[in-house]
């Protein structure tokens, strides 16, 4: 049995399946708070589908780039099922490579492709995939002028990045689970210490520490 938890971003997506092998599927919008939300909404889904939580076999979580307390909750909640599971097994999903999951899977793109996110303050989120959705570089940071200069068909989520030539997408729970599953058919299982957030930058509290530190 499979759990899969996105809390990235300002829609959360849970999945859950169960020992008959059918597919429950949630989602929390934005007015939700997923760190009050979250654990409250799985516990309902496990009784709705009369799931035991400590039957989990595997569980996917995204790690990020995104939300930093969305990431900080998705992980959080990984680390807790670990200690209460120790068979517990974790796949360790990015947010970049799920989208390129679904534009691929829907056929969005004719060609190489990149998957951005907007992390504010004019820098970019990116990752670059071949047609088939192949990972060709790791995630990192980029500013507005190297955003621009990118050749490659550029992805975003809905209504996140404004800038012209974006093909957009949605995450649904429904793909988040779908892609999850995948991951679990090959075996592509992490370390509970591995399931960490993937920020790629500091966030505004801690920028704002270390440019005081510099003046002082």
């Amino acid at each position: 049995m499979l759990l899969a938890i996105n809390t990235a971003f300002m829609t959360a997506n849970l999945g859950i399946e169960t020992a008959k092998g059918d597919v429950l599927l949630k989602e929390l919008d934005a007015k939700s708070k997923h760190s009050e939300n979250v654990l409250k909404t799985i516990d309902e889904m496990c009784q709705e589908s009369n799931t035991d939580i400590n039957d989990i076999e595997s569980l996917a979580v995204v790690v990020g780039p995104g939300s930093f307390t969305g990431l900080r909750i998705g992980t959080a909640i990984a680390q807790a099922l670990g200690c209460a599971n120790k068979k517990l097994k974790f796949i360790k999903l990015t947010s970049l490579e799920l989208m390129a999951y679904i534009i691929v899977k829907n056929k969005l793109n004719s060609e190489d492709f990149v998957c951005v996110i907007n992390a504010l303050s004019n820098l970019f989120f990116v990752c670059h995939f071949d047609k088939n959705g192949i990972k060709l570089s790791a995630e990192e940071i980029i500013d507005k002028q190297a955003f621009e200069s990118l050749k490659q068909e550029k992805f975003a989520l809905n209504g996140d990045v404004q800038a012209e030539g974006i093909n957009y997408i949605e995450i649904t729970s429904e793909s988040l689970f779908e892609f999850s599953k995948s991951k679990e058919i090959a075996k592509e299982f992490v370390t509970q210490s591995e399931m960490l957030p993937i920020y790629l930058r500091l966030s505004q509290a801690e920028d704002n520490l270390l440019k005081k530190s510099k003046k002082d």
